[in-house]
């Protein structure tokens, strides 16, 4: 997998992009992780960004397994996992299937299940039927803000969208769609932290009540100015909370 870097102390701080995201999503974080002497790595999941498709399924269950794999290639036993959107979906199944590779847990703007399936599942073929292009990627986009965003990062965030895979962009939304741990949220045992968007229609303030009903080390916060990207919409009040949890091991 293509990956963003950068070297630091302590335990690596894993960042897992979204739904036609990639690890430049990220980047802010893995800079600001930087300036304080913390490791951190963002990879682009199979499909997506510049990593290449892989010979599948494309599913959260895969993708969190491709993670493990990733961190033994760089001889890694631990590592903070930090997951947004579709990523925090993968950082749930990670937790759940290696607990022994898990430090910390971050979860933004993501839920234990989707609250109706077989919408998702009729939007994931829509898009499977459509023409992979501006006009198919635009809304997707934009419905990751609640803040309308500037023209030329509406641009690159509609490039680094139409990079990924048709293929593993439709898989991955279907195995989203699927994919419930909520009645498993209670085997996650590390320190756990949630950032929800207030305007998130994606994923609610509610999603992360919910979830937090159920992990046993869990806190929520709430950025009232965001939507489902709050890392990009309110980059220092999500930085403010984010970054003493991210560090608190070292």
């Amino acid at each position: 997998m293509h990956c963003i870097e950068r070297s630091g102390n302590g335990f690596p701080v894993v960042c897992v992009h979204g739904f036609c995201q990639s690890s430049a999503y990220w980047q802010p974080t893995l800079n600001r992780l930087a300036d304080v002497g913390r490791a951190g790595l963002a990879p682009d999941l199979p499909g997506f960004g510049q990593s290449a498709q892989f010979g599948g399924p494309y599913t959260m269950e895969a993708y969190a397994d491709a993670l493990a794999c990733l961190l033994d290639a760089r001889r890694i036993p631990r590592a903070v996992l930090v997951g947004g959107s579709m990523g925090g979906v993968v950082a749930q199944q990670f937790a759940l299937r290696h607990p022994e590779r898990l430090s910390r847990l971050l979860l933004v703007a993501t839920g234990a299940f989707t609250a109706d399936p077989q919408t998702a599942l009729c939007k994931a073929d829509a898009l499977a039927a459509a023409r992979w292009d501006e006009a198919t990627i635009t809304p997707v986009v934009a419905g990751f803000f609640h803040q309308r965003q500037p023209t030329k990062e509406m641009d690159r965030l509609r490039s680094i969208a139409l990079g990924a895979s048709q293929l593993a962009a439709v898989d991955a939304a279907r195995s989203n769609a699927r994919t419930r741990s909520f009645e498993s949220l209670g085997r996650i045992a590390v320190p756990t932290m949630i950032i929800q968007g207030r305007h998130d229609r994606a994923r609610t303030p509610e999603h992360a009540a919910a979830m937090r009903e159920r992990i046993p080390r869990c806190r929520v916060t709430v950025q009232e100015r965001s939507g489902h990207t709050p890392q990009l919409e309110e980059p220092d009040a999500f930085h403010a909370v984010a970054m003493p949890f991210l560090t608190a091991d070292v």
